[in-house]
């Protein structure tokens, strides 16, 4: 019982000596000092508020696609005889040149038949005529009164004439069918996909070759409707000449500042009923540079690409740097001494700058360098007003001559002790103008060392000022 005891008193003491341990350590830990928050004075980099013209820059990105894509089908049926040795992907072809060519034997057996049917059909039409010029004779040698149609073999002599025409529109639609068997190219194009080849059997209708047009490219832009008003688009369908809008196009995987010029030719008259969008249509001609008379490489369908719309002027409008924001619709502003935050109107911004129609008036500073933590109201001076230093005790208005004192010494650590007011100790008339020019610049950093420096001189003091005292006497 008393062994039981005499453990339990050495855990309790153990337990003990270890809290004690502990709560000595926590007291005399290292702590960093502290900065007072009101203490706190930001330096700015401010900009004056001026109303500008600017011209609004809407971006957007699409696909690049060529205006004319078909696939080409056979329109007589056949085995292919021949194909042109441009007959393969990326192979070019003028208005009219042949692409493959279908066995034509058969249809131009037929064409021969057809002109056979022709010439019976004139003979016919000739001894028609013959006859009905000759019954039209006989009566009027020998007949009494008015010869019916019949007797002067009018309804004969029709017969023959349609057939004629019959035969004639025959032999038409064979000479047709036997030059469907040349396929040629409708217009500019560049094969895209062959699928069909040399020897294959094919059929009526059959698809021969997916291929695109080569003279323009268009490009299919998604526009909100506020950048359909940035752009000042009053019609939709096919824009007049004066209402085209120039488009300047630029290739996302290319790293040079290679652009095409393209123009806004038409809007599409629905919007999309899915992502609420409206769709504008930008044109290039020949995007591939076939001519030869670009500068710039071919564009070819299916890039994705980044356009850029200069709008039209817009007039009295605010243009700040987009770090002046705190967020989208508040600007930072620097007023009284502090820095604040004002809700503005904005109608446009980039990755640069922000364009601003309202809340804000001319000749306001705007803070183009607010702090990373921000607390609403906190005390401010200006360091660059406009791009230009600033000097005095209070950020002061006017360029600065000299450069402000520096932080440190004696009379900096002796000011940086006393309470002040604003930024630069307004209720210490003691304090010199450097003084206060000091406080005014100093950093959170270099005003807590002030103050330790201030510590440690009045602790030095106190220590020795008894036998320094003694030792005067």
């Amino acid at each position: 019982m008393k062994k039981s005891n005499a453990q339990i008193m050495i855990v309790m003491a153990i337990i003990g000596v270890t809290a004690v341990a502990a709560t000595g350590m926590y007291l005399l830990r290292p702590t960093a000092p502290v900065e007072i928050l009101e203490d706190r004075v930001e330096r700015l980099d401010v900009i004056t508020a001026k109303k500008q013209d600017v011209f609004p820059t809407v971006s957007t990105q699409a696909v690049v696609e060529s205006r004319l894509n078909i696939n080409l089908k056979s329109q007589v049926a056949g085995q292919i005889v021949y194909t042109s040795p441009k007959f393969l992907t990326g192979g070019f072809f003028n208005t009219g040149e042949i692409l493959m060519r279908i066995d034509p034997a058969d249809y131009e057996l037929a064409l021969v038949q057809a002109e056979v049917n022709v010439a019976r059909a004139e003979q016919t039409l000739s001894v028609e005529k013959e006859q009905s010029d000759l019954a039209r004779q006989d009566w009027e040698k020998y007949g009494e009164g008015e010869a019916t149609d019949l007797v002067l073999r009018i309804p004969q002599l029709r017969e023959a004439e349609a057939g004629l025409k019959g035969a004639q529109a025959n032999y038409d639609t064979q000479k047709i069918r036997l030059e469907r068997t040349e396929i040629k190219a409708p217009f500019p194009l560049m094969l895209d996909e062959k699928l069909v080849d040399l020897g294959q059997i094919v059929s009526t209708n059959q698809d021969l070759a997916a291929v695109f047009g080569t003279e323009e490219a268009e490009i299919r832009m998604p526009l909100s409707q506020k950048q359909l008003d940035l752009m000042n688009v009053k019609s939709v369908g096919i824009l007049a000449e004066e209402d085209m809008l120039n488009v300047t196009v630029r290739d996302l995987t290319r790293d040079d500042e290679i652009s095409w010029d393209a123009k806004i030719m038409r809007l599409e008259s629905s919007i999309d009923r899915k992502s609420r969008v409206y769709y504008a249509i930008a044109t290039i001609y020949d995007p591939m540079n076939l001519k030869q008379d670009k500068e710039t490489p071919p564009l070819l369908p299916g890039v994705f690409v980044d356009l850029e719309v200069q709008g039209p002027k817009i007039g009295n409008v605010f243009q700040v740097p987009i770090k002046a924001m705190r967020d989208d619709n508040n600007i930072f502003i620097y007023s009284g001494e502090k820095l604040i935050t004002k809700r503005v109107e904005v109608l446009d911004r980039n990755d640069d700058f922000v364009t601003i129609t309202g809340g804000i008036e001319e000749g306001e500073t705007i803070t183009t360098s607010p702090p990373f933590s921000y607390v609403p109201g906190m005390k401010a001076v200006i360091a660059n007003l406009d791009g230009v230093p600033v000097g005095g005790p209070r950020g002061g208005g006017r360029p600065s001559a000299r450069p402000a004192p520096p932080a440190g010494g004696a009379a900096t650590a002796a000011a940086a002790e006393a309470p002040v007011v604003g930024q630069g100790g307004g209720n210490r008339p003691d304090l010199t103008p450097e003084q206060r020019a000091a406080i005014a610049n100093m950093t959170p950093e270099q005003r807590a060392a002030a103050r330790a420096q201030r510590q440690a001189a009045r602790s030095g003091a106190q220590n020795g000022g008894g036998q320094t005292q003694g030792g005067n006497q």
